[in-house]
């Protein structure tokens, strides 16, 4: 252990001299980039380094690849599965490693009108992402919660999703060219724009969703879209969860395909962010059970689009109330609380849940809520299940958290139990328990239960080939 320890000293000294001292974060600074978001994972490093160039991040994995280093790549650090975590101590897979994080890759390189295309470094965040592109009059459309300190690397590594995928697609579909670093330090240039090549293999794509475990992206160039020249937003009240299809349906053929955000909230989840959040209005009165949060990205036509779609869902009883967004503060209102909705400490005193990232055909949606609910209350009785999000592209965002009637050591001891059923419950519907978030540490272990046989053994294969070391990202995605 002794030699293993100076062989790190020298190591991190090493690296510093490649990156320089402001490229080395001082061990009484490092906690925010040895523990994940969600507070439930923690690991330790010989180092946290923040190359500034894709030369800089190559010399660095070189060096470790040649050390026999792991090397785990952290973007914002906004994950909620460890993805970005190292191992913990005790983990059985925990080797010596450093946090490599793009944070300082922070330069938006160019913005291209003609090809309609953003090329940038990985630690630049969506939000700076959809500004620079908003200026020139363009869209960039990936969108979440946490937009303003979410890195576009992170993203990328991930497959991330959000509130537009509705409309313009998810991440893998935005990108057009990716720069990484291997594990063995060589780049990868595919730095190309190009929307169509039928030239064999996509290289860039082994990267994308596959969480920094074949390397680390460092550059990208991504499509844009023309910007809407108008969003409308309405929160609308529904009679019951039956409605909610019906109403998806319809708002997407009488709004000629301008639908961009459909997302599903309910009443709970909306008295919680208000009791959380004082600065939070009530859109309607009175409360209704489900709520439907309803955009339309288009032209100047929009407003009498949405009038149209709303006043006839009504006449068909397919909603019961909505409010229309008119002012930049009632939007941002809006928008506030459906983002407040997800944090974890928002359902139980204890921060007690079982948290799901599924994704299920969509006219699935309602025979998976009903038969969810039967499920878990079979197992732990007085359990409150608690669903939101992205419907109009079949991610849910499921909840389980104890009740005010739940026996609370019920519901810690059967945990498992729990996660297995939904996880089952999903499978049977031809779903996948993460749809957006990922796999890092906290899915690996259950996915492997998913994936087939044959399917496994190809990822295995593939980065066996690519990182026979395996120091990219130890202890993630891929189960052991």
């Amino acid at each position: 252990m002794l030699a293993e320890y100076v062989a790190g000293m020298t190591l991190v000294d090493e690296l510093a001299a490649v990156v320089g001292a402001v490229g080395v974060v001082p061990a009484d600074n490092t906690d925010q980039y040895l523990n994940d978001w969600t507070a439930k994972y923690d690991g330790p490093a010989l180092a946290v380094v923040r190359p500034s160039s894709t030369d800089e991040v190559a010399r660095v994995v070189r060096m470790c690849h040649e050390n026999g280093i792991a090397v785990v790549p952290q973007g914002g650090n906004t994950g909620l599965c460890g993805g970005a975590t190292p191992l913990a101590a005790d983990h059985p897979e925990a080797r010596d490693c450093i946090v490599l994080s793009l944070s300082r890759m922070n330069t938006i390189e160019s913005i291209n009108n003609a090809r309609a295309t953003i090329s940038t470094e990985a630690g630049v965040t969506v939000q700076a992402l959809q500004e620079a592109a908003a200026a020139e009059g363009l869209l960039f459309a990936p969108d979440w919660g946490a937009r303003g300190t979410a890195q576009i690397g992170g993203g990328i590594s991930t497959n991330a999703g959000g509130l537009n995928v509705l409309r313009w697609g998810g991440m893998r579909e935005q990108i057009l060219g990716l720069e990484v670093v291997l594990p063995d330090g060589r780049i990868f240039d595919g730095m190309r724009s190009l929307r169509k090549d039928s030239t064999g293999f996509d290289a860039k794509q082994l990267f994308v969703g596959t969480e920094g475990t074949m390397g680390i992206v460092t550059r990208a160039v991504f499509k844009l879209h023309p910007l809407p020249k108008e969003h409308l937003t309405a929160f609308v009240a529904l009679p019951d969860l039956d409605a909610l299809m019906p109403l998806f349906a319809h708002a997407r053929a009488e709004s000629s395909g301008l639908v961009s955000a459909f997302e599903l909230m309910p009443e709970e989840g909306v008295q919680r962010v208000l009791a959380n959040a004082p600065q939070a209005q009530r859109p309607l009165q009175p409360p209704s059970e489900w709520y439907v949060l309803l955009r339309l990205s288009g032209g100047d036509d929009v407003e009498d689009t949405m009038n149209h779609v709303l006043a006839s869902a009504a006449e068909d009883g397919m909603i019961t109330d909505a409010a229309v967004a008119v002012t930049t503060e009632q939007d941002t209102n809006l928008w506030f609380i459906r983002d407040e909705v997800p944090p974890i400490f928002t359902f139980d005193e204890r921060g007690r849940r079982h948290k799901f990232d599924m994704a299920i055909p969509i006219d699935a949606v309602l025979d998976f809520f009903a038969e969810a609910g039967r499920v878990v209350d079979a197992l732990v009785p007085g359990t409150l299940t608690f669903g939101f999000g992205h419907v109009g592209d079949g991610n849910l965002h499921f909840n389980i958290y104890p009740g005010p009637d739940c026996l609370v050591d019920d519901y810690d001891v059967k945990g498992p139990e729990l996660e297995r059923a939904i996880d089952e419950l999903t499978w049977r519907f031809n779903g996948t328990i993460s749809a957006e978030h990922g796999v890092g540490q906290a899915m690996r272990p259950r996915l492997a239960d998913q994936k087939s046989d044959v399917e496994l053994d190809l990822m295995r294969a593939v980065k066996t080939a690519i990182d026979p070391k395996g120091i990219m990202n130890p202890g993630k995605v891929i189960p052991a």
